[in-house]
C-alpha cells in the first residue's frame, strides 16, 4: 500500500484520481486545512507524517488560458512558485513526484507531436506550466528527485468548469436554443478523464525522470464536437460561429502516445463519442 498526497485533490481531475487511488487500496493523505494554497508555506507544513508520504501527485494549479492573459502574474505565483514549494517538500522527504502539466508545443511543428517536440508557450498560462516542467527537471537533475511529468492534451469528461469548450456547448444544447461558439476551426486531440487516470493509477512505482504525453491520438475541430454532442443528445440546433480567432491561437494539435504505450502499455479505451456518450449518461445518474 502507498500513502499518497494530491495537490489539487478536490478539483476535476482531482477528485477522481483521488477515488481510483482509494479503489487501487492505496492511502490518502489529506490537508488538514483545505483553504492553503499550494503557493502558501503553510501548505506543507500541516500535513501529518510527511515523511511516510510515497508519491505526491501534483494537480493544483491556475489553469483557464483566458484569464492567464488578464494576470499572468498570478498564474506565475500558483503554477511556478507552488510547484517550487511542492519539489522542496519532495525533496526534503525523498517523495516521487508526478507533476501533471498541460499541452506544452504551442503551435506544432509537425503531427502527431512526441515528447521530443520543442516546446513553446503559446500563453501565459502554458508558459508558467513549461517553467515548472523545467523546475521539475532541475531538481531532477541537481537534487536526486524522482519525477515522471505527464503531459495531458485537452482532458473531457466533468462539467465542473463550465466556462471550458465542451460543458459549454452541452450546456446549449441543454438549453434548446442554438450553440454558439467563439471559432470553428481549431482542431485538438481530446483524451476522456477516465483514460487519464488509468493511466495516472498505473504509474505507480515507476521513477524513471521521463515526459509523457496523454492523448487520444485523434484531432476534433470545434464543428465535429458541436455535431458529436447533438448527435448523442438528438438535437439538430442552429450553430452560430462569431468567426473569432483566440490570441495565439494553435489550429491543431494531435498526440503521439506511443511512449506511454512502450513503457506502460497505455492505450486510450474511449473514442471521443464514447466519452460524450459516457458524460451523459453520468449526467443523467447524478455522477459529474
Amino acid at each position: 500500500m502507498r500513502r499518497i498526497h494530491i495537490t489539487g485533490g478536490s478539483g476535476s481531475i482531482g477528485s477522481e484520481l483521488s477515488k481510483a487511488i482509494l479503489s487501487e487500496g492505496d492511502e490518502l493523505i489529506l490537508s488538514k486545512d483545505a483553504s492553503l494554497r499550494i503557493e502558501e508555506p503553510a501548505y506543507f507544513e500541516q500535513l501529518e507524517n510527511p515523511e511516510e508520504i510515497d508519491v505526491v501527485y501534483h494537480l493544483a494549479a491556475a489553469s483557464f488560458v483566458p484569464k492567464s492573459w488578464e494576470s499572468p502574474q498570478d498564474f506565475v505565483k500558483v503554477n511556478v512558485l507552488g510547484t517550487t514549494h511542492v519539489l522542496e517538500f519532495c525533496r526534503k522527504y525523498n517523495i516521487q513526484l508526478v507533476y501533471v502539466s498541460s499541452y506544452a508545443y504551442g503551435i506544432p511543428q509537425y503531427l502527431p507531436i512526441d515528447e521530443q517536440h520543442p516546446v513553446s508557450a503559446a500563453n501565459p498560462y502554458g508558459l508558467s506550466k513549461i517553467m515548472a516542467e523545467q523546475l521539475c527537471e532541475f531538481y531532477g537533475n541537481n537534487f536526486d528527485l524522482s519525477y515522471i511529468i505527464v503531459r495531458p492534451f485537452n482532458v473531457y469528461g466533468t462539467l465542473k468548469n463550465k466556462a471550458m469548450l465542451i460543458p459549454e456547448i452541452i450546456q446549449q444544447i441543454m438549453d434548446g436554443e442554438e450553440v454558439a461558439v467563439k471559432d470553428l476551426v481549431p482542431k485538438r486531440d481530446y483524451v476522456f478523464i477516465d483514460d487519464l487516470i488509468d493511466f495516472l493509477v498505473n504509474i505507480k512505482g515507476e521513477t524513471n525522470n521521463q515526459v509523457y504525453n496523454i492523448g487520444s491520438g485523434n484531432a476534433y475541430s470545434v464543428a465535429e464536437i458541436i455535431d458529436t454532442c447533438q448527435n448523442v443528445w438528438g438535437t439538430n440546433l442552429p450553430i452560430k460561429s462569431e468567426n473569432i480567432e483566440r490570441k495565439n491561437e494553435i489550429p491543431e494539435t494531435r498526440c503521439d502516445r506511443s511512449k506511454a504505450l512502450k513503457d506502460f502499455g497505455w492505450k486510450p479505451k474511449f473514442s471521443f463519442q464514447e466519452g460524450v456518450k459516457a458524460i451523459k449518461e453520468r449526467m443523467q445518474n447524478d455522477l459529474i
